[in-house]
C-alpha cells in the first residue's frame, strides 16, 4: 500500500530502507534482552517476546518488514535459544513443531496486522480524500461563474500534488497547441504531454503519471467533464520532476475535477434556464407592447384624425370656438401620444440598463417646480400642497430623470383620485439620504398589491368621476420606470396606505459625495400650488 505522503522514488526507497532498519533494530530490541536473561527464561517465553517483536514490526511497517521479522524471529529463536546454541542444528524434535507454529503464528499476526495497517491507510486516504472535496465543494457554493469555479479547483489540485497546476478549455483543445493559453502552453509545451492532454479529453479518462496512459508524459492531466458535457482538462506538473503521484493523490485529483465539472454544468444550466427565462420575459414584453400599442395609441391617433378630418371638411363652417376646441383636442391627444412613446422609450432604457444617469447637486424645490408647471393642467381640479424645508439640503441626481419621477407620480394621483381632492408633496431628509412623497386622497392601494403597482403594464381600475365615468387607464409603465429611475439613482421606491385614506408615494435619494447644505434663507421656494 501507498503511502499518503508525497514523495518521489527515491523518497520513497528512502522510506522503505528505514522501516527494513526498523524492522531489525526491533528485532534486536526483542531478542538482546531474551539473550541476556536466557539461562532464566523458558523456550515459550523466548518465543512470546519474539513474537511480540513480530507484531510491533506488523503494526508500524508493511508486508515486506512484517514477513522480514517473522523470518528474522524463528531464525534467531533457533540459533540462539535452541540448542546447541549459535547452530541451525536441532537435536530435539520436539522444537520442529515449534518452529512450524511460531511461523504460523507470525506470519498470520504479520498477515492480519498488514490487513488492518492497509484499512486504516486506505481509510484515511478516503477522508482525506472526502475532506478535499468538500472543502472545494464549500468554495464552490459560492462560486458564480467558470473563472471562479477554475481557479478554486486549481488552488485544490496544487494543494494535493505539488507543482504548476493549469486548466484548459475544451474549446481550446481543438486548436493548434502553439495557439493555447501561455500558462498550459508552457505546462504542456512537450508532444508526450499534449497527446496526453488530447487523450484524457477525448477518452474522458486520466493519462499520464501515476495512470497506465501515456505514461512517458511528465504532468498529470484529467479531464474536466459529466455525463453529458465536456468542459476540458486540469493539468498538474509533479515537483520534484523525477517524483511520480501517488495512487491516492491521482484519486484526489479526480474526485476534485469530477466536483468542478458537477459545478461547471450547474452553472451552465442555470445560465441557460436564465437565458430561457429571459426570452420567456421579451417575448411576454413584445407581446404586451403590442398590446399597449394597439390600445393606447389607437385612441389618441383616432382622435388627432377625427379632429383634424373636422378642421378639413367643416373648415369653414366651424365658428372660431369650435376650430379652438378642435385644435385643442389634436394638441392635447398629441400630447398624450408623445407621453406613451416616451414611457415605452424609457421602459426600454431601464430594461436593458441604458439608463444613463449624469447626477449634479440640485435644490430638491427647482425640481419639484417643474414637475407641478408640467402637470399643471392635469391637477386643475386639486388642491396641490408642497412641504419642502428650508434647510433641507442639495441632493445629486439627474433633474430631468427625477422631474419624470414626480410627474410620473403627480399624473398617477390625478388620473386615479376623483376631483376636489388634496394632493401633497413633501421631502425630509433622513439618515444619509433624502425622502421624498408624493401623497394623494383618493381611494389607494387595493391591499395587496403594494408590490404589483410597480410591475410592467400594471394597470387599476379607473376612479369614477362626477359624471360616473371610468378616468383613462394608463399605459402601465409610469411606476415601473420611477422605481427604475429611483434604483439607478441608488435610492428606493414603495407605497403606503394613508391613515385618512390615499395612497402615499415615496422614494429616497441617496446623499452621495461631499454633503452641500441648503440654500441661504431667502431663497423663494414652492409653497403651493392649486
Amino acid at each position: 500500500m501507498t503511502s499518503q505522503v508525497p514523495g518521489g522514488p527515491r523518497r520513497r526507497q528512502r522510506g522503505e530502507l528505514a522501516e527494513y532498519i526498523g524492522t531489525l533494530a526491533a528485532m534486536a530490541t526483542a531478542t538482546v534482552p531474551c539473550l541476556v536473561w536466557r539461562a532464566r527464561l523458558t523456550t515459550v517465553d523466548v518465543a512470546m517476546v519474539l513474537l511480540l517483536g513480530v507484531v510491533v514490526v506488523a503494526a508500524r511497517y508493511r508486508r515486506g518488514p512484517a514477513l522480514l521479522a517473522s523470518l528474522l524471529s524463528i531464525a534467531a529463536f533457533d540459533f540462539l535459544f535452541v540448542p546447541p546454541y549459535y547452530t541451525f542444528d536441532v537435536h530435539d524434535g520436539a522444537y520442529l513443531l515449534t518452529f512450524v507454529v511460531m511461523l504460523a503464528v507470525a506470519l498470520t499476526m504479520s498477515h492480519l496486522t498488514g490487513q488492518i495497517l492497509e484499512h486504516a491507510l486506505e481509510a484515511e486516504e478516503r477522508a482525506s480524500r472526502a475532506s478535499a472535496v468538500a472543502s472545494l465543494n464549500t468554495e464552490l457554493l459560492d462560486a458564480t461563474g467558470r473563472d471562479e469555479v477554475l481557479d478554486a479547483l486549481v488552488r485544490h489540485v496544487a494543494a494535493t500534488v505539488r507543482g504548476p497546476v493549469s486548466t484548459l478549455a475544451a474549446e481550446e483543445l481543438e486548436r493548434d497547441p502553439a495557439a493555447w493559453t501561455p500558462p498550459t502552453r508552457e505546462l504542456l509545451a512537450t508532444v508526450p504531454e499534449s497527446v496526453a492532454a488530447r487523450m484524457a479529453h477525448g477518452g474522458g479518462q486520466s493519462a499520464g503519471p501515476g495512470t497506465p496512459r501515456c505514461t512517458d508524459s511528465e504532468v498529470l492531466v484529467v479531464p474536466l467533464r459529466t455525463a453529458t458535457h465536456r468542459f476540458g482538462l486540469v493539468a498538474v506538473r509533479p515537483e520534484p520532476p523525477d517524483r511520480l503521484p501517488l495512487v491516492a493523490e491521482v484519486a484526489t485529483v479526480e474526485a476534485l475535477a469530477d466536483q468542478a465539472a458537477l459545478t461547471l454544468e450547474r452553472t451552465l444550466l442555470a445560465e441557460q434556464h436564465q437565458q430561457a427565462r429571459a426570452e420567456a420575459e421579451a417575448e411576454r414584453l413584445r407581446s404586451s407592447l403590442l398590446s399597449s400599442l394597439s390600445h393606447d395609441f389607437r385612441t389618441p391617433l383616432a382622435t388627432i384624425e377625427g379632429a383634424a378630418s373636422g378642421l378639413i371638411e367643416e373648415g369653414g363652417a366651424l365658428t372660431a370656438e369650435g376650430s379652438r376646441d378642435l385644435a385643442a383636442t389634436i394638441l392635447e391627444e398629441s400630447r398624450r401620444l408623445a407621453r406613451l412613446v416616451s414611457n415605452l422609450l424609457n421602459m426600454i432604457r431601464v430594461e436593458t440598463g441604458a439608463l444613463a444617469v449624469q447626477k449634479s447637486w440640485q435644490p430638491l424645490e427647482e425640481v419639484a417646480g417643474v414637475a407641478l408647471l408640467r402637470v399643471e393642467e392635469q391637477l386643475a381640479g386639486h388642491e396641490v400642497s408642497v412641504d419642502l424645508p428650508p434647510h433641507l439640503p442639495l441632493v445629486p441626481v439627474d433633474e430631468l430623470l427625477v422631474e419624470q419621477v414626480l410627474i410620473n407620480l403627480l399624473e398617477n394621483a390625478a388620473k386615479y383620485t376623483p376631483p376636489g381632492t388634496p394632493v401633497s408633496v413633501t421631502a425630509w431628509e433622513v439618515e444619509g439620504a433624502v425622502c421624498v412623497e408624493v401623497a394623494d386622497g383618493g381611494r389607494g392601494v387595493p391591499a395587496g398589491a403594494e408590490e404589483s403597482v410597480f410591475r410592467k403594464f400594471y394597470r387599476a381600475a379607473g376612479t369614477a368621476g362626477e359624471d360616473g365615468a371610468e378616468a383613462p387607464g394608463g399605459s402601465g409603465l409610469g411606476l415601473t420606470i420611477s422605481q427604475g429611475i429611483v434604483t439607478a439613482h441608488g435610492g428606493r421606491m414603495w407605497v403606503e396606505h394613508r391613515p385618512g385614506g390615499g395612497a402615499a408615494f415615496r422614494f429616497t435619494l441617496p446623499l452621495v459625495g461631499p454633503r452641500i447644505p441648503a440654500p441661504p434663507p431667502g431663497r423663494d421656494a414652492v409653497a403651493s400650488h392649486g
